[in-house]
């Protein structure tokens, strides 16, 4: 195993760590927050799979780790020190979402140039999987300003599902073996916290009007 290699599976431990702790607390409590250790963990695997995806030369894959890199950042600063609610403008994350499609769409034309053109669908799979996959945490990072907490909106579970499946193919057609283990787990996760979510719904559905709002504030 090459160092490059290691430093791929080192970062796949860290991101299926991250949802595994993730997994467990919303099994446990049906609770959608995201903890201090989920973006550590993130951050790390994000450094670590970035710097893989460089060496082999997925720039458009790289351009996720890096955008997605920053969002964790700031989870962890929403997580550490909550901001308060209310006082969230649209323009940081505007910007930023800008920025992100700049760097995608660089990322998209480098790997073009290099790329058969055999492999040009396969490319166009990855850059559609690879933006929707990036928007899952510019969603959860926008909700987590509004509510001043960082946590999980049930859209953020189909979203990555969508994504992950997109970039799932796309690393099964590269036949690398470091980004298909990364990216075969998630699916199994998502849907089972699109059941979780949608359980919570329907618990919720069934609460008398007068106790709702004393629910909702205990979770």
């Amino acid at each position: 195993m090459t160092v490059w290699a290691a430093l791929g599976w080192a970062g796949n431990a860290c991101f299926f760590s991250r949802f595994l702790i993730q997994w467990l607390d919303a099994e446990r409590n049906g609770s959608d927050r995201a903890s201090k250790a989920f973006w550590l963990l993130s951050l790390a695997g994000s450094i670590l799979v970035g710097a893989y995806t460089a060496h082999r030369g997925h720039a458009v894959l790289l351009a996720g780790f890096v955008t997605n890199g920053a969002i964790y950042l700031r989870n962890l600063q929403i997580a550490v020190r909550p901001p308060i609610t209310g006082t969230l403008s649209s323009r940081p994350v505007t910007i930023f979402a800008v920025l992100a499609v700049v760097v995608l769409v660089a990322a998209s034309i480098t790997d073009a140039g290099s790329a058969r053109a055999a492999d040009q669908a396969w490319l166009a799979c990855a850059i559609v999987g690879q933006g929707i996959w990036s928007s899952r945490f510019a969603l959860q990072w926008w909700c987590s300003e509004r509510a001043g907490r960082s946590y999980f909106p049930v859209a953020f579970w189909g979203v990555s599902l969508a994504g992950n499946l997109l970039l799932l193919a796309y690393a099964i057609h590269l036949s690398d073996v470091v980004l298909t283990a990364g990216l075969l787990p998630g699916p199994v996760m998502q849907i089972r916290n699109l059941m979780l979510a949608r359980t919570a719904v329907d618990a919720d559905e069934t609460i008398p009007s007068e106790d709702l709002a004393a629910h909702l504030a205990a979770r």
